[in-house]
């Protein structure tokens, strides 16, 4: 660039939910998905139980995965995602509603017994449970609940509140504190991530242990929420927005995306092969059940949708430098993440039959009209993007 060139910061950009019939129709679905569900809860109590957890489960990993997207940036003093930060930003805010999302599982006590299975056995003579009841009880149990949800709610409105401070005042002040904060809080983030993922996910079955289960879901959130960053920024430009998104930032977010694309196969066939070679009952039962019946033909789907195919499409520069292209292997990574959430819980509700009940596209869209309809709302109430960040013209003006 010329030192005599000027560069021009883009003004800021709002969007008026109006404008979107998106809205409208987030709005519609989760009404009558609601009514559906509800009834579903009613006549299929046990499918629901399943159905309703996996739909929360997709939507709390792209949300844990865009806080640790927001504290990277500030740990490493990032300048070439400030036109996409907000969009993080937007997606943390949700984790109040996730929070209400997820009341009926842990408050309708039919719905909770079904999904954590220690839970009916507690107060028996059950050995087992016994040796772990340190950890496995009830009020403990609930203390932890509200830990991580109150840690996820605190750290998105901190650095999202702090942001919006910055675009009222200019002020370097609030940048240099989000930075300052960001080592401890991803450290934190680390272990809340790892518990929740064993209290909620691996909880499932309690009885199974894995040591390296706290990296296999860092990868699942960290792809999942860098993903789905790239389909709405693609969603937003389509529609007149961030138009100053240019190649420069597809090609650095579609690195990205390769990397922890191969980084989730590292972490999930190490888990795999750690289990396989040491061959311990306690760590064997959970592919015993994920491979057996038809189960082991979604487990080489996954293989080959998850890993081969995004990793092979995105090895092409061009492919991560065009924009569409790069937001349609994204839609696909949100697809196998679908996937992925469905071969993981599923076999705890119906063993032997791959085939998904009607509760399962019933909650997910629901829960998914919930979330995108309070996401517009969210999105509409602040400017798309940092506008007075101190580091935007690093942002415009990236090369790799």
């Amino acid at each position: 660039m010329s030192a005599h060139t000027i560069l021009r910061l883009p003004a800021p950009e709002r969007v008026v939910p109006a404008r979107f019939m998106l809205s409208t129709v987030f709005l519609v679905l989760a009404l009558v998905g609601a009514v559906i569900s509800l009834i579903g809860a009613i006549c299929q109590p046990h499918q629901f139980a399943f159905s309703w957890f996996t739909a929360f489960y997709y939507f709390f990993t792209i949300c844990a995965g865009s806080i640790f997207w927001l504290l990277l940036h500030y740990v490493c003093n990032g300048s070439w995602d400030i036109l996409i930060r907000r969009i993080w930003e937007n997606l943390a805010a949700l984790f109040p509603y996730l929070f209400v999302i997820f009341l009926p599982l842990i408050l309708i006590t039919p719905l909770r017994d079904t999904i954590w299975t220690w839970m009916p056995l507690v107060g028996s003579d059950n050995h087992e449970l016994a040796i772990r009841s340190g950890y496995l009880n009830f009020p403990f149990f609930y203390i932890r609940v509200l830990g991580y949800f109150a840690f996820f709610t605190g750290v998105a409105l901190y650095y999202r509140n702090n942001s919006l401070k910055q675009d009222a005042d200019g002020s370097h002040i609030w940048a240099f504190r989000c930075h300052y904060h960001s080592y401890f809080l991803m450290t934190l983030w680390a272990l809340i991530e790892t518990f929740a993922s064993f209290d909620w996910f691996m909880g499932l079955s309690w009885k199974w242990s894995s040591s390296l289960f706290g990296a296999y879901h860092f990868a699942v959130c960290a792809q999942a929420g860098l993903a789905a960053c790239i389909v709405i920024a693609a969603w937003l430009q389509s529609n007149g927005y961030l138009t100053r998104l240019n190649r420069e930032h597809y090609h650095l977010a579609g690195k990205l995306l390769l990397g922890f694309s191969i980084l989730w196969a590292y972490f999930a066939f190490g888990q795999f092969l750690l289990i396989w070679y040491a061959n311990i009952p306690e760590e064997t039962i959970f592919y015993n059940d994920h491979n057996r019946h038809l189960w082991k033909y979604l487990t080489y789907f996954l293989i080959v949708g998850k890993f081969m195919f995004p990793v092979i499409y995105l090895l092409a520069q061009d492919t991560k430098r065009n924009l569409r292209g790069l937001a349609s292997i994204a839609i696909w990574v949100l697809f196998m993440h679908a996937v992925e959430m469905y071969w993981f819980v599923a076999p705890y509700a119906h063993e032997k039959t791959l085939v998904p009940s009607w509760l399962d596209p019933v909650c997910f869209i629901t829960v998914g009209s919930i979330l995108g309809y309070v996401y517009i709302r969210i999105m509409s109430s602040a400017a798309l993007f940092p506008y007075r960040d101190p580091r935007l013209a690093e942002c415009l003006t990236v090369t790799n």
